[in-house]
C-alpha cells in the first residue's frame, strides 16, 4: 500500500513533491494544533481541523485512516470508482484531490449545505465524522489520471480561456488547493455539466464561479472542458 500525505494548498500551488511535502507536514507543530487565523483549514469545523493536523504529524494515524477509507470506499466505488476514477461522466474524480477540500465537501453534504445529488446526500448523512475523514484520506491519496485531447484546436482555445479566468484559483495545472477543487483530469462531461450549472446559477450557487462563467458560450465551455480534462 502506498500512502502519500494529506494534500495541502502549498503542494498544489508550488508543485512540491510528496517527499518534500511529507517533510513539511510530518514535523511536530511549533504551536498548538489549532491553525492560525489565516489558515485555509478554517473551512473545516474544529474536529476536522484536529484530525488533519494529527494525521500530518503521525504516519500511523494516516495509515489507519487510509485503511478504514479503503473499506468504506466500497460503497462509493459504484460511482467514483475503487481508485477515485469516476465510472460515470457526470460524477467527479476524487483521485488526487486535496484532502481538506474533499472533507469540506463531504461535511457540506452531511449537514445539507451542498445539495443536488440525492444518493450522495443520503450516503454521507449516514457517515460519522471519522468515516468522512477516512474516505477523504483514502480517495485523495490515489493517483490522478487525465483524458487525451481529441481536438487540439479546441483544447488550445480552452487553454487561453483557462489562463485568463481559472488559473488564479485552481492553479496553473488545475491542481486546486484546500479551498478550491482539483479540476485537472476531470471528465470533460462532468466539467461541461458543472460549468453550465455555475453559469446558470443552478444547483451550484457560488458567486465567484458564477461571475467567471456567466459570459461563457457553450463552445467556450466545451473548449475549457477539453483542456482541463487533459491536465494532470
Amino acid at each position: 500500500m502506498k500512502v502519500h500525505v494529506l494534500r495541502i494548498a502549498v503542494a498544489a500551488l508550488l508543485g512540491a513533491s510528496a517527499a518534500a511535502l511529507w517533510a513539511q507536514t510530518a514535523a511536530p507543530a511549533a504551536t498548538a494544533a489549532t491553525p492560525p487565523a489565516s489558515s485555509p483549514l478554517l473551512v473545516l469545523p474544529q474536529w476536522a481541523q484536529d484530525k488533519v493536523v494529527a494525521a500530518r504529524q503521525d504516519p500511523k494515524l494516516m495509515e489507519q485512516a487510509y485503511k478504514q477509507g479503503a473499506k468504506l470506499a466500497t460503497f462509493c466505488a459504484n460511482c467514483h470508482g475503487p481508485a477515485g476514477h469516476s465510472v460515470l461522466p457526470e460524477v467527479p474524480n476524487l483521485a488526487g484531490q486535496n484532502t481538506v477540500y474533499v472533507l469540506n465537501q463531504l461535511n457540506k453534504f452531511h449537514d445539507g449545505r451542498r445539495r443536488g445529488n440525492f444518493f450522495m446526500e443520503g450516503l454521507v448523512k449516514a457517515m460519522s465524522n471519522e468515516e468522512r475523514f477516512a474516505v477523504a484520506v483514502y480517495y485523495t491519496n490515489q493517483e490522478p489520471a487525465s483524458f487525451k485531447v481529441s481536438d487540439p484546436t479546441l483544447a488550445a482555445s480552452g487553454k487561453t480561456l483557462y489562463e485568463d479566468a481559472c488559473k488564479r484559483c485552481h492553479g496553473l495545472s488545475g491542481g486546486g488547493s484546500e479551498r478550491n477543487s482539483r479540476i485537472a483530469g476531470q471528465h470533460p462531461g462532468y466539467l461541461d455539466m458543472s460549468l453550465r450549472r455555475y453559469r446558470e446559477n443552478r444547483d451550484r450557487v457560488e458567486d465567484r464561479m458564477f461571475k467567471a462563467t456567466k459570459a461563457l458560450t457553450d463552445l467556450e465551455i466545451k473548449a475549457l472542458s477539453a483542456y482541463i480534462g487533459s491536465l494532470r
